[in-house]
């Protein structure tokens, strides 16, 4: 009744639970009420107990997804489950605890952002406030206590501000009503812990709304505030000229109020305030019962478009969360069209939503004004310009960035399309790149058994062979991360984890001004602490070199990092660093090299020996296999710099290391033979060389084929 809901609607609210809790079936409502009200409760029916009964989540699930397709045709069905819902939150407190903080988490999850989405903004707050009841009493409590200390403490100040701009509005013939604005306690919470402040910090802030007949008047308005109070500049939005996503209309704006206490003001007209009230149930319910079509459009087709991607129901509420729940931004084109994305979204969800081939042949993008990564994250306000290339195409590593469902589909299609070498090549290039981020070696190094046998474990999912799993990586069908992860956590690399994480990264790249700004920036948006940043760069160099140690909160994260540090412009590589595994290689060479250097005198004193002497066979023996050893240690040092200092293999410094140490070991020996007049056999040295020389070009190999230029 109090969204002004015709009676179909009034019907179907009270008729929703009778399929589910009584004898009657849908035909029988159908029959006495009509097949308007069947399919209004039809859609907000949960799916049978009986066949759920061993899976009561995948229920719950997909009854929710049931809900969301019966909203695309005819969204009432969400007002009267938006009603419900609003109801059970009520009456919260006669429910066991577990089922309490289940329905509290999948009301703030999935019914807020309807109902904000739908701009029924009264419904939205009280579901709100009720969710942050239960799942954070202790902080509700507080912040309870805190919110009404600062309003008593206000109360003067709120009365005479009101007084003020009521007088200077009558003063110019402008009839208004002036009201406290109660903000929800949840938009506190939110905007305390944005700030890191606790609930008892709560600022002296006034809030209230003004209601005026027209347009004109909300600016006359407006002009009549910044003449009695000094306005906070930075605080001003303008949504009558750029209305939100769901349609809200209202002009904002932050004054110094009496006695110099920020007052939050809202100006808008009779109309906005409805619309902002009930949302999209405004111009629902009209005389002739018809349902405005612009207004549902965008989530309707957003909604239909997840559903005939075919993603599994899981999927389908996840896809909902990210691309149509998602608080939103409006972007525009350089021609002042609006474009609707979700929070986060980047230049590439903005270059799909204009078209398939822009976002395929998308290479930088422009915004507002300057040149940015085809990656860069966008705002609200921003205006975009996509730059494309005859020469660009999707990227595997794009699929990190996107938000939107619609640009995720496209790059999967063009991946999927792609040759199966190619879809090897790119799979293994970003498996072995989460490998490195993860410390984790080499991916041939690992046992494939093993490995498929975690990702099964914990992914569900199983390859037959190598090529299989990275064919998977290359078309998007498989995260790399997620696999990374399941490795991880089925204990395939055993290696303490914890939630915060101490991380080394170098980032080699073309040396330029403001380089170690971008750098930087990068680490301020994603790590929880940054403890040091080195750059090293020289005039006679044209690379420079940055060493950073950050804490970061997970895996996920530290991905998010690398692939926005490898999108800044001249970065060339950016690499994991693990100084207890470059340490080591230090010591080795240092071995090696002292080993080398002093084993001819060792050489020459165990000749000398009597046991030499007498056991010429066992003297040999024993001399033959400290030279292998000796070379060995120097492919020792190979092996450890290819598998686990991947800034050293990706320069392919590694192999010169390789081929070129042997020859100093042959060198050194010939100076054995002929400096010392060592009794060596050629045929055994070079034996010995010739079995080194084929292990190499045989890894040499394996490597190019692993890694292609």
């Amino acid at each position: 009744v109090k969204h002004h809901a015709y009676e179909d609607i009034l019907i179907s609210a009270l008729l929703h639970d009778v399929p589910e809790d009584t004898k009657y079936t849908l035909h029988d409502v159908k029959e006495l009420f009509g097949e308007k009200v069947e399919f209004l409760v039809n859609g907000i029916t949960k799916l049978s107990k009986v066949h759920y009964r061993q899976n009561m989540p995948e229920r719950q699930v997909e009854s929710l997804k049931k809900l969301f397709l019966h909203s695309t045709k005819d969204p009432r069905v969400i007002l009267i489950k938006l009603a419900d819902r609003l109801h059970n939150m009520r009456t919260l407190e006669h429910v066991a605890k577990e089922k309490q903080l289940r329905i509290a988490k999948e009301t703030l999850e999935i019914f807020v952002p309807i109902a904000n989405l739908l701009g029924i903004q009264g419904l939205k707050s009280e579901l709100e406030d009720l969710c942050f009841q239960y799942l954070f009493p202790t902080e509700y409590a507080e912040l309870s206590e805190s919110v009404e200390k600062a309003r008593a403490n206000n109360k003067e100040s709120v009365e005479q501000f009101m007084k003020t701009v009521e007088n200077s509005l009558s003063e110019i013939k402008i009839e208004a009503e002036v009201s406290e604005r109660r903000q929800n306690l949840y938009t506190i919470y939110k905007r305390l812990c944005a700030r890191n402040k606790t609930m008892k910090e709560v600022k002296d802030v006034i809030a209230v709304k003004i209601l005026v007949g027209t347009i004109p008047h909300c600016y006359e308005t407006l002009g009549v505030i910044h003449g009695l109070f000094k306005p906070n500049v930075a605080r001003f939005k303008d949504y009558i000229a750029n209305p939100k996503v769901n349609k809200y209309q209202s002009l904002h704006t932050t004054v110094f109020g009496v006695r110099g206490v920020p007052t939050e003001v809202q100006i808008r007209t009779d109309r906005m305030q409805m619309d902002a009230s009930y949302g999209i149930a405004s111009s629902f319910f009209k005389d002739n019962h018809e349902i405005d079509e612009d207004t549902r459009s965008s989530w309707v087709k957003k909604i239909i478009s997840i559903e005939k991607s075919g993603r599994s129901s899981d999927d389908f509420i996840d896809n909902l969360k990210e691309d149509v729940f998602q608080d939103r931004i409006l972007v525009f084109t350089p021609k002042g069209e609006t474009i609707d994305l979700p929070k986060a979204a980047c230049s590439i969800d903005f270059a799909y939503a204009i078209s398939t081939s822009m976002g395929n042949y998308a290479s930088k993008a422009e915004v507002n004004g300057d040149i940015v990564p085809i990656t860069a994250t966008l705002k609200s306000g921003d205006v975009v310009s996509i730059i494309t290339s005859k020469f660009a195409y999707p990227l595997l590593s794009w699929l990190s960035f996107v938000r939107t469902t619609h640009a995720n589909e496209k790059i999967h299609n063009y991946l999927k399309k792609t040759g199966r070498k190619t879809k090897i090549v790119e799979g293994r290039k970003l498996l072995q790149k989460e490998f490195d981020i993860a410390g984790l070696g080499l991916i041939e190094n690992m046992s494939f058994k093993r490995m498929n046998s975690s990702i099964s474990k914990n992914l569900g999912k199983s390859f037959q062979e190598i090529e299989s799993l990275l064919i998977a990586v290359g078309e998007g069908s498989v995260n790399a991360i997620d696999m990374v992860r399941a490795v991880r956590k089925n204990g395939v690399q055993k290696r303490k984890t914890s939630t915060e994480q101490i991380i080394n990264i170098k980032v080699i790249a073309k040396n330029r001004f403001g380089l170690l700004r971008d750098i930087s920036d990068v680490f301020y948006k994603y790590a929880l602490d940054m403890r040091s940043l080195k750059g090293w760069a020289s005039s006679h160099l044209a690379d420079a070199e940055f060493n950073a140690q950050i804490v970061v909160a997970d895996l996920r994260t530290l991905a998010s990092i690398f692939d926005e540090l490898e999108q800044i412009d001249d970065v060339k590589q950016v690499h994991r660093v693990s100084y207890k595994i470059v340490y080591g290689a230090y010591a080795l060479i240092a071995t090696s090299v002292i080993t080398w250097l002093v084993h001819p005198f060792i050489l020459s004193a165990f000749l000398r020996t009597d046991f030499s002497v007498t056991n010429r066979i066992m003297s040999n023996v024993i001399i033959y296999s400290a030279m292998f050893v000796m070379l060995l240690l120097v492919l020792s040092i190979t092996h450890m710099m290819k598998n686990y200092i991947p800034y050293v293999r990706n320069r392919k410094l590694i192999w010169f290391w390789a081929f070129g140490i042997p020859v100093f070991a042959v060198i050194t020996l010939l100076i054995d033979l002929i400096y010392f007049d060592f009794d060596l056999s050629w045929i055994a040295l070079l034996v010995e060389m010739g079995i080194i020389y084929t292990y190499l070009i045989f890894s040499y190999i394996s490597f190019k084929r692993y890694f292609p230029s």
